[in-house]
């Protein structure tokens, strides 16, 4: 019964936004197809800056450096997100498991993986900025 109540809430809540999102895309791009209209020139696809003729193509490529430490960055960074709440989860979960060092292993674990990526990374030179 209680599972039967919960996927109802849960169905309510999800229609609830998904609906109205879904609904306004799919209005807008209607009266789009209705009513706008699309005629496409050089001069409309050239990119805009501010009035100025453009000094270069507005595609340029990045080095691939720049990814690699966006990459790195995201992956530690959602170690923290992890650690945080295991931190002030971990007593808890100690306590259902009816072991004291449950918790300790599970993010010695954890972290152990973050190391040996961090190491890898660190031998294959993608901290490494000038090459």
């Amino acid at each position: 019964m209680y599972q039967l109540q919960l996927a109802q809430i849960i169905l309510f809540i999800v229609m609830g936004f998904a609906l109205p999102a879904l609904g306004m895309i799919g209005l807008a791009w209607l009266l789009q197809m209705l009513f706008g209209y699309h005629r496409p020139s050089l001069i409309k696809n050239q990119p805009y800056e501010c009035g100025m003729k453009p000094v270069q193509e507005a595609a340029l490529q990045f080095d691939i450096k720049y990814y690699l430490y966006a990459l790195l960055f995201i992956l530690f960074d959602i170690e923290i997100v992890f650690i945080i709440p295991w931190a002030l989860a971990t007593d808890l979960v100690s306590a259902q498991m009816r072991t004291p060092w449950f918790g300790p292993v599970e993010i010695t674990i954890f972290l152990v993986i973050l190391a040996a990526g961090l190491a890898y990374a660190w031998k294959k030179g993608a901290l490494e900025w000038e090459q």
